[in-house]
């Protein structure tokens, strides 16, 4: 099978891209390294012809304000647009847990999805509204929309990739500052579940929707189950919400000052004093979609953290 993956060099494309060559198939990867860009649909046109099966992961992730719509929401029409045109059989889009909005008390699933007016953060504003414009286009082309939730482990130190930055901090500064007292419950998934569960969406039906996602924790436990699988211990501390916004001011000024990529800044601080809690029981039972426990998928990250000198 021939597969265009847009997005393909970063945290989860390039890993995806090796699973699929491993398994036999004819994988093209897109990226802007390689002349590509999602926001101008001319460069696309090409690479897409021929292609039975589009993974469109492309987008702009980061902190700072940014071309969101551009890339996140322009890119994703202009995918939908050249698939179309090269008539490929299926576009699988991957979206971004954050569209559903905190969990609250509850746990989302793929059918609690809310019309949403007020957001965290521009990323997150785009995210849904490149949503939208997925749900509209699959009248004119099968589709999958697939939502991981907090991904990490080996690959990449993008932004999509900010636990492992997270973690190398933790391990570096022998302390683990952690939002609203460690509270926030989150869910975690390791990387490798998910191109799995990507593949096995590809296996399976067109027009279903997938929450790929693994284990729901506080952060406190995450922090714990880390300890517990490495052999360098560092100590968490719990920060008040008040004490943690000043931090996330405060890491903005340094990282500024000192030029660094920063992990929290002021617009993203109450996103991370929420909790975030998903099900994949549908893809569970659908798909034989089977997440590693989290303290073997830590133990795995952690080693390959030590094995690449990340830490």
């Amino acid at each position: 099978m021939v597969i265009a993956i847009t997005g393909g060099t970063g945290f989860i494309g390039s890993a995806l891209t090796r699973s699929l060559e491993q398994l036999g198939h004819e994988v093209r990867v897109i990226s802007r390294s390689r002349g590509y860009d999602v926001t101008q649909i001319d460069t696309l046109n090409d690479v897409f012809c021929g292609a039975d099966l589009v993974f469109h992961l492309a987008a702009l992730v980061q902190s700072r304000p940014g071309p969101f719509a551009a890339t996140n929401q322009t890119g994703f029409e202009n995918v939908a647009k050249a698939s179309l045109l090269a008539e490929a059989k299926r576009l699988i889009y991957v979206s971004s847990f954050t569209v559903f909005g905190p969990s609250g008390s509850e746990i989302h699933s793929e059918e609690t999805l809310p019309e949403r007016k007020r957001f965290f953060h521009d990323y997150e504003r785009s995210k849904f509204e490149a949503l939208k414009i997925a749900r509209e286009w699959r009248i004119k082309l099968p589709m999958n929309i697939v939502f991981p939730t907090v991904v990490y482990g080996p690959g990449p130190l993008t932004e999509g990739n900010i636990m492992v930055r997270l973690f190398a901090r933790w391990f570096k500064l022998r302390i683990a500052p952690l939002p609203g007292l460690g509270l926030p419950k989150w869910n975690f998934v390791y990387i490798d579940d998910v191109v799995r569960g990507l593949i096995a969406v590809a296996e399976g039906p067109a027009d279903d929707d997938y929450i790929l996602g693994g284990s729901n924790v506080s952060l406190a436990e995450l922090a714990s189950v880390l300890t517990q699988v490495s052999d360098r211990q560092f100590y968490s501390v719990g920060m008040p919400d008040w004490l943690f916004r000043i931090s996330c001011y405060g890491e903005d000024f340094a990282s500024r000052l000192l030029n660094f990529e920063p992990l929290v800044l002021p617009q993203t601080c109450d996103f991370l004093l929420n909790n975030w809690q998903f099900s994949s029981l549908k893809a569970e039972s659908e798909l034989g979609y089977t997440p590693q426990e989290l303290e073997e998928s830590l133990r795995l990250t952690y080693q390959w953290m030590r094995n690449t000198r990340v830490i």
